[in-house]
């Protein structure tokens, strides 16, 4: 993985192998992407660990909740914050002090970039459908840099939409390039493909597929207990700030904030709606006619079949 920067707005990218492929890296600072990048590039994979892999609010919190408790055989909400697993966010040193193994840990990157050491892994990827998620990115970005900067000019969502669409220099690149990739990735044996809205429409029998793939032997009855301890209501209610200890979290994401974090604030913000077809709550008829249009002409239309409603 290659990595480079500039320097006015710090920007910093991470490659894929023969440097085709430039993803901009979620860090804010130099200091903050050397630590974690090196962390990165030194890690030692840990056997019994997974990975799960999605782009940004695909339910990464919602497949980790579940893959967390089928691995500790508990369908108790876990306290320690997921971001703490979080290797583009967490320098992976500091992992252990809040998660030793087995864990479950999680990246919003492309597999192509990250070391050679996080690919092949035993991986859960989530797909969620392109509409839900331009409007919960949306919804997400306003919250978090309304929280983390203190200079935040907030774009309507049409302005938003236009970028999410386009823009190949958006934090973690686009989504329409990220599904291309991870999806070619789809009959490796170590890559378990579950679409959000299936796990919305079928828990339990989407849970048990997590269950069979990462072998952890749960009865039924507790698929069934995590099935009903992550629904949507239940997750925003259960993982409050209360109940989880960010502060070693804090102290890191202080390094990079423009003003002191709190990362209790933004894990509440996490949890929104977590519905399937909010999208049609915020496309106009014409942006929604252009979305279809730029689908229509997208390769991966005909191969993935989205659930929008």
């Amino acid at each position: 993985m290659a990595a480079k920067s500039e320097v006015a707005e710090f920007k910093a990218y991470l490659t894929n192998d023969d440097g085709t492929v430039k993803v901009r890296a979620l860090n804010a600072n130099k200091e903050q992407f050397d630590e974690i990048h090196k962390n990165m590039e030194e890690y030692k994979w840990v056997e019994g660990d997974f990975l799960l892999a999605s782009y940004q609010k695909n339910g990464t919190h919602f497949m980790w909740e579940i893959m967390t408790m089928l691995l500790r055989g508990s369908a108790e909400y876990i306290r320690s914050p997921k971001e703490a697993c979080m290797i583009d966010l967490f320098p992976l040193k500091k992992t252990d002090a809040v998660f030793p193994s087995p864990r479950v840990l999680n990246t919003h990157y492309r597999l192509d970039v990250l070391p050679k050491e996080f690919r092949g892994r035993k991986t859960v990827l989530v797909v969620r459908n392109p509409k839900d998620t331009s409007v919960s990115a949306y919804h997400h970005e306003k919250n978090i840099h309304s929280v983390l900067k203190k200079d935040y000019q907030e774009l309507t969502f049409s302005q938003y939409l236009k970028s999410f669409m386009e823009d190949k220099a958006r934090f973690y690149g686009r989504y329409f390039d990220y599904i291309e990739y991870m999806w070619s990735l789809k009959d490796d044996p170590n890559m378990l493909v579950i679409f959000f809205e299936d796990l919305i429409l079928d828990p339990v029998a989407n849970i048990q597929k997590v269950n069979e793939f990462m072998g952890t032997q749960r009865s039924p009855e507790l698929v069934e207990e995590i099935a009903s301890a992550t629904t949507f209501s239940k997750m925003k209610e259960g993982k409050t700030s209360k109940l989880v200890d960010h502060s070693k979290l804090n102290e890191h994401m202080n390094s990079f904030s423009d003003k002191p974090t709190n990362m209790a604030k933004i894990s509440e913000q996490m949890y929104r709606k977590g519905k399937i077809g909010d999208w049609k709550n915020h496309l106009t008829v014409a942006e929604n006619e252009m979305f279809d249009e730029f689908l229509a002409k997208w390769p991966l239309s005909k191969e993935i079949k989205f659930t929008f409603v």
